[in-house]
């Protein structure tokens, strides 16, 4: 017995003594530095919605001020999906302030979008886009609201980006029969590596409206341009740019002062 009682004691103390166990518990991983995203970068939304703000001085539409020459104030809410290496889906919805009937309604204009995207060989991009066009409140007999499908392709030739597409519509608004709008934009990349963090490039773009329908309208068919800059800044997308349209004034809906030139300056962040 005392023998046995004198081995179990030896026994016990190898079991205890340093290095006497076959495994050690594994070393704590180390601790992944503090990652830092400033206040201008972080997203209210989880992927893969965003939102934006946005704020104009002049509400412009394919040359023609939609809110009488005041700011306009436009916010949408986007969601984005990718498909496919080369293809995305995406969907959304955006609102703005109008005024282009003497302060009476509608106010507000509401434009429901989706479609498809994606870009090929790096280089060439693609985009198939179905949109709504919606006022509130207005009435049958003003006709608003209309829809359009607009395909267009870019090409980035890294120096300079240039784009172009057309938007169909088979009933324009206000009942204005078949409209085409075709438009070529280009967009050049400010090479000054001061500027660079700030993303500032020219741009300019161009476009002719045609409607079946002139008198039904309030103009004849028309081109309108426009050339500026724009750059970003802690988050937010600045432009200013200049544009006008071929329409004199009093081809204008009746002598209006909507089609004439102006410089405009925008800005808008995304959340």
């Amino acid at each position: 017995m005392r023998t046995f009682g004198y081995s179990a004691v030896l026994i016990g103390a190898a079991m205890l003594a340093p290095g006497a166990m076959a495994q050690t518990a594994p070393a704590a991983p180390a601790a992944k530095p503090f990652e830092y995203t400033p206040w201008y970068e972080q997203k209210i939304l989880p992927p893969p919605l965003s939102a934006t703000v946005a704020f104009w001085s002049n509400y412009r539409f394919r040359g023609i001020s939609q809110t009488s020459n005041a700011p306009g104030y436009n916010g949408s809410l986007d969601f984005e999906y990718e498909l496919a290496p080369w293809v995305t889906t995406y969907a959304g919805v955006w609102a703005s302030n109008i005024n282009f009937n003497g302060g009476l309604r509608p106010r507000v204009e509401v434009d429901v979008y989706g479609g498809f995207k994606g870009k090929l060989f790096d280089k060439l991009g693609w985009n198939v886009q179905f949109i709504g066009y919606l006022y509130p409140g207005s009435t049958a007999s003003q006709a608003l609201n209309y829809f359009e499908v607009m395909p267009s392709l870019s090409w980035d030739f890294g120096f300079m980006e240039v784009a172009g597409g057309v938007a169909l519509s088979p009933n324009y608004t206000v009942g204005s029969g078949f409209a085409a709008w075709p438009f070529g934009d280009v967009t050049v990349p400010i090479p000054i590596e001061i500027l660079q963090p700030y993303k500032v490039a020219a741009f300019a773009h161009i476009g002719y409206q045609a409607i079946e329908k002139n008198d039904k309208f309030g103009t004849p068919d028309y081109l309108e341009w426009e050339a500026g800059v724009k750059w970003e800044l802690y988050g937010f997308k600045m432009f200013v740019k200049y544009g006008d349209t071929n329409l004199k004034r009093s081809e204008c809906f009746g002598g209006l002062n909507w089609c004439r030139a102006t410089v405009v300056f925008g800005v808008s962040k995304t959340f």
